[in-house]
């Protein structure tokens, strides 16, 4: 059975160096609670915090002016057996196939979320010359 409160914890004890710091993961950790806030609700309530995924895996911008994450992903701890896959707001919420190793010992599982697109906000880079 999930553990929201132990997941809350983990969560809480995440530290910035945790969690990757390129452009296109501070994007989508800027935007994703106010693009997607029912979605956010819904993870809130497993103790997952969205604006820590585990991983986000972005294309690359588009020429409209937004970012495609083909599934961003967050542990869970606890087991999966009462976890249901949903669909809240045009996103799915689904237990995650394949992802990186999770460091823990403790029971736990990964969900990912799709789609998902947000606005690209970051500052493009200049190229030298």
């Amino acid at each position: 059975m999930m553990d929201p409160k132990r997941t809350k914890a983990y969560y809480e004890a995440l530290t910035p160096d945790d969690i990757c710091q390129c452009a296109r993961c501070r994007n989508y950790m800027e935007q994703i609670r106010s693009s997607y806030p029912l979605v956010a609700d819904s993870l809130q309530s497993m103790g997952v915090d969205i604006e820590k995924p585990f991983e986000t895996m972005p294309l690359e911008p588009d020429g409209d002016g937004y970012i495609q994450y083909v599934g961003p992903q967050y542990v869970v701890l606890g087991s999966a057996e009462n976890f249901r896959k949903t669909e809240i707001a045009g996103v799915c919420i689904d237990i995650a196939e394949s992802h990186p190793p999770v460091d823990l010992s403790e029971a736990h599982f990964v969900v990912e979320l799709y789609p998902i697109r947000l606005k690209w906000t970051m500052p493009h880079r200049r190229k030298p010359g």
